[in-house]
């Protein structure tokens, strides 16, 4: 069992309340004639334009468990938006396609959808859309960056790096979070990626401390950059979840 699979058993116990308790709603899309799912968390009405939090599991896992890193509970005013990787084996976990950047690759493709359709059903801010993941997730998060860069207003990978044989898209502020010992998505390829992401972002200064862990790039394009590497190894931090929507509160 890895580490991140006991962090989330242990947090999930909140999460599932949250699912009894809060209204959700578990969402289908046919994407190329497949179905595709999401757990989306709405915030109250109140007339106001919202923001929309994208969020990718890790390899083997579900949009359900993931819920336990709780982003519904650290923004209850933004739309939340749990994305469901494609199952392996039936009654297995998903994973997304990370290493391919055409227009066939499923899970942008599956994300194109999904947020055309968000936009019909909710009154979304267009200058606070966010996406943020874990490992295989992470992954395609860079990959949204490469492809994307135009929809979004910040990314936060954790634990993961760009795959696709790309360059990044325009500057972006962006958090990324990373354990030093770990070796599931080595963390020297890690920071190959938070350099290319500095460098997009002319943010190749030196950094300033901002805490435990924690240096902050300023940048000459307004896409500042956030690094917090901790100890540890192939983990989601209990205080990420937090970090990330701090982060993404500063950037519409």
């Amino acid at each position: 069992m890895t580490a991140m699979r006991i962090l989330l058993i242990a947090t999930l116990v909140a999460g599932s309340a949250s699912l009894a308790s809060a209204e959700t709603s578990r969402m289908t899309w046919k994407v190329d004639g497949v179905e595709r799912r999401a757990i989306v968390f709405a915030p109250v009405a109140t007339g106001a334009r919202i923001p929309v939090v994208f969020v990718f599991h890790g390899a083997g896992d579900t949009a359900e468990n993931f819920t336990g890193v709780g982003f519904h509970d650290a923004w209850p005013e933004a739309l939340i938006v749990y994305m469901d990787g494609l199952g392996r084996f039936p009654g297995g976990g998903g994973a997304f396609q990370t290493t391919d950047s055409s227009a066939a690759n499923r899970d942008l493709r599956f994300f194109d959808v999904a947020l055309a359709d968000l936009r019909q059903r909710y009154p979304l801010d267009q200058r606070r859309i966010y996406a943020t993941g874990f490992s295989n997730g992470a992954k395609l998060v860079y990959l949204l960056w490469a492809t994307r860069a135009s929809t979004f207003a910040a990314f936060a990978p954790v634990a993961g790096m760009l795959t696709a044989k790309v360059p990044l898209g325009e500057p972006k502020p962006f958090i990324h979070i990373g354990g030093r010992q770990d070796h599931q998505n080595e963390f020297t390829e890690q920071l190959q990626s938070v350099e290319l992401g500095r460098t997009a972002n002319a943010a190749t200064g030196a950094g300033t401390s901002c805490g435990t862990n924690c240096t902050r790039y300023s940048s000459d394009k307004e896409a500042p950059v956030m690094t917090v590497l901790h100890p540890d190894g192939h983990i989601w931090p209990r205080d990420a979840s937090t970090l990330i929507v701090k982060f993404f509160r500063t950037y519409p």
